[in-house]
């Protein structure tokens, strides 16, 4: 009877570790490991990222792309910020409008999603790619007249700081697009509440700020800086 104990307890011991190493590494994408475990973990499956999400041109388009424009109306050349572009999802569906004439800064921190974004832009002009961290963009106060940050907030080292960040480059009148996770149960301190992310929008000098809901897990939500 001791050894079936022993065998049980090892069975259990083994499921747990599969448990746990799911968690750290696929459910929650290295987050709780550290900056460098995400950009690994982004590097080795940005070949497969596109497959694995399903993303959907025809959404893109209803959902993100075309409210952008009517957001920025009569405005066709808005200057756009997509942080933590992934493989290229938003640059590419303000490309394919067919009134967006505007230039697209993109960044990311990792340099193999960067590698897919750009085969994918290939041909196209007016898109900069940049690899940078999300925490602390690289650009001036105020330079953008579109800021996103598509499902990637709950997977920063520092989503708080994002946040802020992400406000702060926004130009007066110009708008923040974020989506924030509303299945955070499996992330504890990585989501937000809508209270406390409008809490956090409204320091950052945003107004306007409004949810929709979007995804099964996410939300998207609008922001427009205040004018000076």
């Amino acid at each position: 009877m001791s050894d079936f104990f022993a065998a049980l307890a090892l069975a259990l011991l083994a499921l747990l570790i599969i448990v746990l190493g799911w968690w750290l590494l696929f459910a929650t994408e290295g987050v709780y490991l550290g900056r460098r475990v995400v950009i690994w973990l982004y590097d080795i499956f940005a070949g497969r990222y596109d497959g694995i999400k399903h993303f959907q041109p025809e959404h893109d388009h209803m959902f993100l792309a075309q409210p952008i424009m009517q957001h920025v109306a009569p405005l066709r050349a808005p200057y756009v910020l997509d942080v933590a572009t992934g493989t290229g999802r938003l640059p590419l569906a303000m490309l394919r409008h067919a009134h967006f004439e505007g230039p697209i800064v993109a960044l990311d921190a990792s340099r193999r999603m960067l590698d897919m974004a750009t085969q994918k832009l290939e041909g196209q002009a007016g898109v900069l790619l940049l690899q940078a961290a999300a925490e602390s963009l690289p650009v001036p106060d105020g330079e953008f007249d579109v800021v996103t940050c598509l499902e990637a907030l709950e997977f920063m080292g520092r989503p708080t700081d994002v946040v802020r960040e992400l406000c702060r480059v926004v130009c007066p009148g110009g708008w923040l697009l974020i989506t924030n996770r509303r299945t955070g149960r499996l992330m504890p301190g990585k989501t937000f509440s809508e209270a406390r992310l409008r809490d956090l929008l409204t320091g950052g000098g945003m107004t306007a700020i409004k949810f929709e809901m979007w995804q099964v897990d996410y939300d998207l939500v609008w922001a427009k800086k205040r004018t000076l």
